[in-house]
């Protein structure tokens, strides 16, 4: 009786602590702006489609799903240290998972995503084992590569379509819900602004915690970590998991939204790795919502450039790769330590505790 009620009382302590740090998240004028951007995203899809914009509600769209990806992302490099060039084998591992349920079995993609989302997990903390042993730049380099050998196997895997890819079943009258089909952005715009607010309930709580000051106990020095009782290891497996199962999530809402996949689009290293890293550099990697000020940035920027420019002048194809450098080697001049932390470091932004921005850093 006495051990039920302290496994009660631990339960009640673990809540408590969700919920203070939720408190926290919202109080004062971050409470303000939060609620004002989520009125603001609530309402645009509405003005979107009721004036025909589909361009805006596209570029909106693909902000949403980089920044879930890029948040989880930083859970691994801002708040753990290990700096990965290969999210995209979890973002084509959830967006091929997805399609194959929906495609072959006539599974939901309400469950496919997040079935992508937890096989994605499981990959990532199966290539953890071996690369974790790899430290600082290995580990990056390791990262590419580990991404450009999943290509190549489903480059040649028949059952998920080779190189040419698969296609997402034509959906029978009445059934749009079920397999998550409409014309447009405008309603996907929604499924991605709700898995993001999940993303946040799960990943914020997380990093307020004793797990989070352990990850960044790792990220500073893992030898000091290790000399008081860290074991860096399950610490970098954790962030590995929850890094890997919403950027399996993401590529599930990619595979909805567009209905067709292939190896070339969800697993390259450039329009997938490289734009969940620019995300979260440009906004700012010791800071929770940096990655999602990034994809604000980054994402309208390139989709303007590639849409409006490159479309018209095929001659600079890959104009708007260019437009991402530019744009970072500013931020990188002007603001090395990301939007968020040099707003921080005006004193527009409360800093320190805030962001887990290193002392100094």
């Amino acid at each position: 009786m006495l051990k039920q009620t302290e496994e009660n009382r631990k339960g009640r302590g673990k809540g408590n602590i969700v919920i203070s740090s939720l408190r926290e998240g919202l109080s004062g004028r971050k409470g303000i702006y939060f609620l004002i951007v989520s009125v603001i995203l609530l309402i645009a899809p509405i003005i979107f489609w009721k004036m025909n914009l589909p361009f805006p509600a596209n570029a909106l769209l693909l902000s949403l799903m980089f920044s879930i990806t890029a948040m989880a992302w930083n859970l691994l490099e801002g708040y753990t240290g290990q700096l990965s060039f290969g999210h995209a084998v979890f973002f084509g591992v959830g967006a091929y998972t997805t399609m194959i349920l929906m495609l072959y079995y006539r599974v939901t993609p309400w469950i496919g995503m997040f079935v992508g989302g937890f096989m994605a997990a499981l990959v990532g903390l199966a290539l953890g084992i071996p690369l974790f042993r790899l430290r600082s730049h290995w580990f990056a380099l390791a990262t590419i590569a580990v991404g450009e050998i999943f290509k190549l196997i489903f480059i040649s895997w028949d059952y998920v379509g080779g190189s040419a890819g698969l296609q997402a079943p034509i959906v029978p009258e009445g059934q749009e819900l079920y397999y998550l089909q409409y014309a447009g952005s405008y309603v996907y715009i929604y499924l991605a602004l709700g898995i993001l607010g999940l993303e946040m309930l799960v990943l914020y709580p997380l990093v307020k915690s004793r797990t989070g000051y352990y990850m960044q106990a790792v990220r500073e020095d893992e030898n000091a970590a290790m000399s008081l009782g860290i074991n860096p290891f399950k610490y970098k497996m954790i962030a590995m998991f929850f890094s890997a199962l919403f950027t399996g999530i993401g590529g599930g809402i990619y595979t909805v939204r567009y209905g067709f996949i292939d190896p070339f689009a969800v697993f390259d290293l450039i329009t997938v790795s490289v734009y969940i890293t620019i995300a979260g550099i440009l906004g700012g990697i010791y800071s929770f919502i940096g990655p999602i000020v990034g994809s604000f940035i980054f994402v309208p920027a390139s989709e303007y450039v590639r849409v409006y420019i490159v479309s018209r002048f095929p001659r600079f194809y890959g104009l708007h790769v260019f437009v991402l450098g530019l744009i970072l080697l500013i931020i990188s001049l002007v603001a090395p330590e990301g939007i968020m932390g040099w707003l921080e470091k005006k004193g527009y932004l409360r800093g320190g505790k805030e962001s887990g921005a290193p002392e100094g850093g």
